[in-house]
């Protein structure tokens, strides 16, 4: 078990560090005023990439893998969560 925890953390590191790169690239797209207001859209999308990867990232980490899922920062994660952690409640 100890080995599936360190497999996590390590997958968790390489996740928050591509969330960072992908957040700088964002960030450096920005700096140019034209590019930011004709790829605004594309920019966003580059910001939300970094964060669901920041928000996996903690979630591989966490000690609770159901709570951390459950009450994830990022709506979507947590609702894709929800009906398999209820349909496995219900059957139990």
């Amino acid at each position: 078990m100890l080995h599936d925890r360190t497999a996590l953390r390590v997958i968790a590191d390489l996740l928050r560090s591509t969330g960072h790169l992908t957040e700088q690239v964002g960030s450096s797209l920005c700096q140019d005023e034209e590019t930011a207001i004709r790829n605004l859209t594309l920019l966003q999308d580059i910001d939300l990439l970094a964060q669901r990867q920041v928000a996996i990232a903690e979630i591989l980490e966490s000690e609770d893998l159901s709570q951390s899922l459950a009450n994830c920062r990022l709506e979507w994660i947590a609702s894709a969560y929800r009906p398999v952690n209820t349909s496995q409640a219900s059957e139990a």
